[in-house]
Protein backbone atom coordinates (compact mmCIF):
# COMPACT_ATOMS: atom_id res chain seq x y z
CA UNK A 1 0.00 0.00 0.00
CA UNK A 2 1.32 3.29 -0.89
CA UNK A 3 1.66 6.04 1.59
CA UNK A 4 2.97 6.03 5.17
CA UNK A 5 6.01 7.53 6.00
CA UNK A 6 7.13 9.24 9.09
CA UNK A 7 8.03 12.80 9.32
CA UNK A 8 9.88 14.53 11.97
CA UNK A 9 9.30 17.78 13.75
CA UNK A 10 11.17 19.86 11.64
CA UNK A 11 9.44 18.49 8.60
CA UNK A 12 6.43 19.07 9.70
CA UNK A 13 7.04 22.76 10.31
CA UNK A 14 8.51 23.08 6.73
CA UNK A 15 5.36 21.28 5.52
CA UNK A 16 2.89 23.95 7.34
CA UNK A 17 4.99 26.72 5.46
CA UNK A 18 4.50 24.51 2.28
CA UNK A 19 0.82 24.02 2.60
CA UNK A 20 -0.19 27.25 3.75
CA UNK A 21 -2.59 25.54 6.42
CA UNK A 22 -2.53 23.48 9.67
CA UNK A 23 -4.99 20.86 8.29
CA UNK A 24 -7.17 20.03 5.76
CA UNK A 25 -10.40 22.24 6.78
CA UNK A 26 -13.86 19.70 6.85
CA UNK A 27 -16.63 21.12 4.65
CA UNK A 28 -19.57 18.71 5.64
CA UNK A 29 -21.32 21.16 6.58
CA UNK A 30 -21.92 22.79 3.18
CA UNK A 31 -23.79 19.73 1.45
CA UNK A 32 -21.23 17.00 1.75
CA UNK A 33 -22.40 13.51 2.73
CA UNK A 34 -20.68 10.67 3.79
CA UNK A 35 -22.02 7.12 5.31
CA UNK A 36 -23.08 5.78 8.84
CA UNK A 37 -20.08 5.95 11.29
CA UNK A 38 -17.76 2.55 11.28
CA UNK A 39 -15.53 3.86 14.16
CA UNK A 40 -15.19 6.52 16.58
CA UNK A 41 -13.32 7.90 19.25
CA UNK A 42 -9.93 10.32 20.21
CA UNK A 43 -6.88 10.03 18.90
CA UNK A 44 -3.91 12.69 19.49
CA UNK A 45 -3.03 15.24 16.95
CA UNK A 46 0.50 17.02 17.43
CA UNK A 47 0.61 20.37 17.28
CA UNK A 48 3.66 22.68 16.80
CA UNK A 49 6.47 22.28 18.54
CA UNK A 50 6.21 19.13 20.94
CA UNK A 51 2.88 19.34 22.52
CA UNK A 52 -0.19 16.63 21.69
CA UNK A 53 -3.40 17.25 22.34
CA UNK A 54 -6.53 14.63 22.14
CA UNK A 55 -9.30 15.18 19.97
CA UNK A 56 -12.33 13.21 18.44
CA UNK A 57 -12.24 11.48 15.82
CA UNK A 58 -15.19 9.55 13.28
CA UNK A 59 -14.05 7.00 10.31
CA UNK A 60 -16.67 6.94 7.71
CA UNK A 61 -16.75 5.90 4.06
CA UNK A 62 -16.20 8.69 1.48
CA UNK A 63 -17.45 9.42 -2.19
CA UNK A 64 -16.93 12.38 -4.94
CA UNK A 65 -18.15 15.06 -2.45
CA UNK A 66 -14.79 14.97 -1.27
CA UNK A 67 -12.50 14.97 -4.12
CA UNK A 68 -10.62 17.98 -3.42
CA UNK A 69 -9.97 17.63 0.17
CA UNK A 70 -8.20 14.07 -0.68
CA UNK A 71 -6.54 15.33 -3.15
CA UNK A 72 -5.23 18.37 -0.90
CA UNK A 73 -4.26 15.86 1.75
CA UNK A 74 -2.15 13.73 -0.75
CA UNK A 75 -0.13 17.02 -1.89
CA UNK A 76 0.60 17.99 1.80
CA UNK A 77 1.98 14.57 2.34
CA UNK A 78 3.77 13.94 -0.81
CA UNK A 79 5.61 17.88 -0.44
CA UNK A 80 7.45 16.57 2.55
CA UNK A 81 8.68 13.07 1.92
CA UNK A 82 12.32 12.71 1.89
CA UNK A 83 12.63 10.39 -1.15
CA UNK A 84 9.81 10.52 -3.69
CA UNK A 85 9.79 7.35 -4.79
CA UNK A 86 8.46 5.76 -1.65
CA UNK A 87 5.00 6.75 -2.75
CA UNK A 88 3.22 6.64 -6.24
CA UNK A 89 0.74 9.51 -6.64
CA UNK A 90 -2.74 9.13 -7.44
CA UNK A 91 -4.35 10.92 -10.14
CA UNK A 92 -7.19 12.75 -10.03
CA UNK A 93 -9.32 10.41 -12.23
CA UNK A 94 -8.47 7.70 -10.48
CA UNK A 95 -9.36 9.20 -7.31
CA UNK A 96 -13.17 10.30 -8.93
CA UNK A 97 -13.09 6.60 -10.08
CA UNK A 98 -13.07 4.88 -7.09
CA UNK A 99 -14.91 7.45 -4.93
CA UNK A 100 -17.83 6.86 -7.39
CA UNK A 101 -17.76 3.27 -5.82
CA UNK A 102 -19.13 2.11 -2.76
CA UNK A 103 -16.92 1.49 0.14
CA UNK A 104 -13.48 1.73 -1.57
CA UNK A 105 -12.67 4.90 0.72
CA UNK A 106 -12.48 5.14 4.02
CA UNK A 107 -11.25 8.03 6.00
CA UNK A 108 -10.66 9.42 9.21
CA UNK A 109 -12.18 12.86 9.74
CA UNK A 110 -11.61 14.82 12.76
CA UNK A 111 -12.62 18.83 14.13
CA UNK A 112 -9.54 19.66 11.10
CA UNK A 113 -11.43 17.90 8.57
CA UNK A 114 -10.34 14.87 6.41
CA UNK A 115 -6.73 13.55 7.92
CA UNK A 116 -6.28 10.31 6.52
CA UNK A 117 -7.59 7.81 4.35
CA UNK A 118 -7.19 4.40 2.86
CA UNK A 119 -8.29 3.14 -0.64
CA UNK A 120 -8.56 0.20 -1.91
CA UNK A 121 -9.53 -1.09 -6.04
CA UNK A 122 -11.09 -4.20 -7.65
CA UNK A 123 -8.75 -4.91 -10.56
CA UNK A 124 -10.19 -7.07 -13.40
CA UNK A 125 -9.16 -10.70 -13.82
CA UNK A 126 -6.92 -10.22 -17.15
CA UNK A 127 -5.76 -6.39 -15.94
CA UNK A 128 -3.28 -5.21 -13.75
CA UNK A 129 -3.57 -7.92 -11.09
CA UNK A 130 -0.90 -8.16 -8.48
CA UNK A 131 -2.44 -11.77 -8.14
CA UNK A 132 -0.54 -12.48 -11.43
CA UNK A 133 2.20 -11.14 -10.02
CA UNK A 134 2.96 -13.82 -7.29
CA UNK A 135 1.19 -16.41 -8.99
CA UNK A 136 -2.26 -16.76 -8.14
CA UNK A 137 -4.35 -19.39 -9.99
CA UNK A 138 -6.78 -17.83 -13.06
CA UNK A 139 -9.32 -19.30 -10.79
CA UNK A 140 -8.76 -17.02 -8.12
CA UNK A 141 -8.11 -13.22 -9.80
CA UNK A 142 -11.70 -12.73 -9.38
CA UNK A 143 -11.00 -12.74 -5.24
CA UNK A 144 -8.07 -10.38 -5.32
CA UNK A 145 -8.65 -6.80 -3.76
CA UNK A 146 -6.12 -4.09 -3.80
CA UNK A 147 -4.89 -2.02 -0.88
CA UNK A 148 -4.08 0.96 -3.22
CA UNK A 149 -3.29 3.54 -1.30
CA UNK A 150 -3.08 5.38 2.71
CA UNK A 151 -2.43 8.63 3.68
CA UNK A 152 -2.05 10.20 6.97
CA UNK A 153 -1.70 13.61 7.85
CA UNK A 154 1.29 14.26 9.61
CA UNK A 155 0.02 16.04 12.90
CA UNK A 156 -1.80 12.85 13.27
CA UNK A 157 1.31 10.24 12.67
CA UNK A 158 1.86 7.97 15.74
CA UNK A 159 -1.96 6.99 16.32
CA UNK A 160 -1.63 4.03 13.98
CA UNK A 161 -4.04 4.61 11.88
CA UNK A 162 -2.69 3.18 9.06
CA UNK A 163 -2.90 0.22 10.45
CA UNK A 164 -6.61 0.70 12.04
CA UNK A 165 -7.66 2.13 8.43
CA UNK A 166 -7.01 -1.37 6.82
CA UNK A 167 -7.77 -3.55 9.39
CA UNK A 168 -11.31 -2.07 9.01
CA UNK A 169 -11.14 -2.54 5.20
CA UNK A 170 -9.92 -5.87 5.38
CA UNK A 171 -13.24 -6.27 7.54
CA UNK A 172 -15.16 -5.21 4.77
CA UNK A 173 -13.51 -6.91 1.69
CA UNK A 174 -14.63 -10.23 3.61
CA UNK A 175 -17.93 -9.17 3.88
CA UNK A 176 -18.05 -8.48 0.03
CA UNK A 177 -16.79 -11.80 -0.85
CA UNK A 178 -13.21 -11.39 -1.39
CA UNK A 179 -10.66 -13.59 -0.65
CA UNK A 180 -7.02 -12.08 -1.64
CA UNK A 181 -5.69 -9.25 -0.82
CA UNK A 182 -2.59 -7.35 -2.50
CA UNK A 183 -0.93 -4.23 -2.02
CA UNK A 184 2.73 -2.74 -3.04
CA UNK A 185 5.20 -1.07 -0.42
CA UNK A 186 8.25 0.11 -1.24
CA UNK A 187 11.34 -1.62 -0.03
CA UNK A 188 12.36 1.65 1.25
CA UNK A 189 9.75 2.27 3.94
CA UNK A 190 10.16 0.09 6.72
CA UNK A 191 7.25 1.61 8.60
CA UNK A 192 4.49 0.68 5.80
CA UNK A 193 5.96 -2.81 5.60
CA UNK A 194 5.98 -2.97 9.07
CA UNK A 195 2.32 -1.83 9.45
CA UNK A 196 1.48 -4.49 6.69
CA UNK A 197 3.17 -7.40 8.98
CA UNK A 198 1.46 -5.91 11.94
CA UNK A 199 -2.14 -6.66 9.51
CA UNK A 200 -1.00 -10.33 8.75
CA UNK A 201 0.60 -9.51 5.04
CA UNK A 202 3.41 -11.11 3.90
CA UNK A 203 6.17 -10.27 1.18
CA UNK A 204 5.41 -12.62 -1.84
CA UNK A 205 6.81 -10.87 -4.61
CA UNK A 206 9.27 -7.70 -5.25
CA UNK A 207 9.41 -6.86 -9.16
CA UNK A 208 9.71 -3.50 -10.84
CA UNK A 209 5.86 -1.62 -11.18
CA UNK A 210 4.72 1.47 -12.04
CA UNK A 211 7.18 1.79 -14.72
CA UNK A 212 10.25 1.81 -12.95
CA UNK A 213 9.88 1.73 -9.32
CA UNK A 214 10.88 -1.64 -7.17
CA UNK A 215 8.34 -2.97 -5.31
CA UNK A 216 7.54 -5.58 -2.45
CA UNK A 217 4.01 -7.30 -3.02
CA UNK A 218 2.16 -7.75 -0.28
CA UNK A 219 -0.42 -11.08 0.04
CA UNK A 220 -2.72 -11.35 2.88
CA UNK A 221 -5.25 -14.66 2.39
CA UNK A 222 -8.38 -13.26 4.41
CA UNK A 223 -9.45 -16.51 5.52
CA UNK A 224 -5.76 -18.05 6.68
CA UNK A 225 -3.33 -17.07 8.84
CA UNK A 226 0.50 -17.00 8.05
CA UNK A 227 2.82 -18.71 10.51
CA UNK A 228 6.02 -20.10 9.43
CA UNK A 229 8.27 -23.14 9.49
CA UNK A 230 10.79 -23.48 12.33
CA UNK A 231 13.40 -22.14 9.59
CA UNK A 232 13.33 -18.58 9.67
CA UNK A 233 16.34 -16.37 6.91
CA UNK A 234 17.19 -12.97 7.78
CA UNK A 235 18.37 -10.72 4.32
CA UNK A 236 18.96 -7.39 4.43
CA UNK A 237 16.09 -5.19 3.18
CA UNK A 238 18.93 -3.73 0.37
CA UNK A 239 19.41 -7.16 -0.48
CA UNK A 240 16.83 -7.54 -3.73
CA UNK A 241 18.54 -10.74 -5.74
CA UNK A 242 18.87 -12.43 -2.30
CA UNK A 243 15.06 -11.67 -1.68
CA UNK A 244 13.70 -12.58 -4.97
CA UNK A 245 15.81 -16.34 -4.49
CA UNK A 246 13.95 -16.94 -1.58
CA UNK A 247 10.62 -16.20 -2.67
CA UNK A 248 11.50 -18.05 -5.99
CA UNK A 249 11.79 -20.90 -3.19
CA UNK A 250 8.86 -20.46 -1.35
CA UNK A 251 9.64 -18.24 1.11
CA UNK A 252 7.27 -15.64 2.22
CA UNK A 253 8.67 -12.41 4.44
CA UNK A 254 6.77 -11.73 7.41
CA UNK A 255 8.67 -9.73 10.34
CA UNK A 256 11.33 -6.78 10.14
CA UNK A 257 14.37 -7.37 12.41
CA UNK A 258 16.18 -3.99 13.24
CA UNK A 259 19.65 -3.80 13.73
CA UNK A 260 22.15 -0.84 14.75
CA UNK A 261 23.66 -1.02 10.71
CA UNK A 262 20.05 -1.21 9.38
CA UNK A 263 17.26 -3.82 9.36
CA UNK A 264 16.51 -7.06 8.07
CA UNK A 265 13.31 -8.66 6.15
CA UNK A 266 13.06 -11.69 8.18
CA UNK A 267 11.42 -14.94 5.81
CA UNK A 268 9.94 -18.20 6.29
CA UNK A 269 8.79 -21.10 4.49
CA UNK A 270 4.63 -20.97 5.22
CA UNK A 271 3.45 -24.08 7.39
CA UNK A 272 0.52 -24.48 5.09
CA UNK A 273 -0.35 -23.07 1.55
CA UNK A 274 -0.95 -19.57 1.13
CA UNK A 275 -3.28 -20.03 -1.45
Amino acid sequence: MEGSRKIDGDQFINLVKLSGHHTVRHKGKSGKITSSMLESGNIKRKNLGSSREEIGYEMRFLNEGYLEDIARLQEIMVQNLPDKEIFRLTAPEEFRELLAQKKTVISVLTEDGLIAYNMVCFPDENGDNFGVDINLPQSELKKVAHLKAVVVHPAYRGNELQKRLANIHLKVLQELGYCHVCSTVSPKNAISIQNHFASGFVVTGLKVKYGDLLRYIMYKNIFRTFAPEPEVVGIESTDTDGQKMLIDRGFAGFKIQVRNDGWQVMYGMPVSKLF
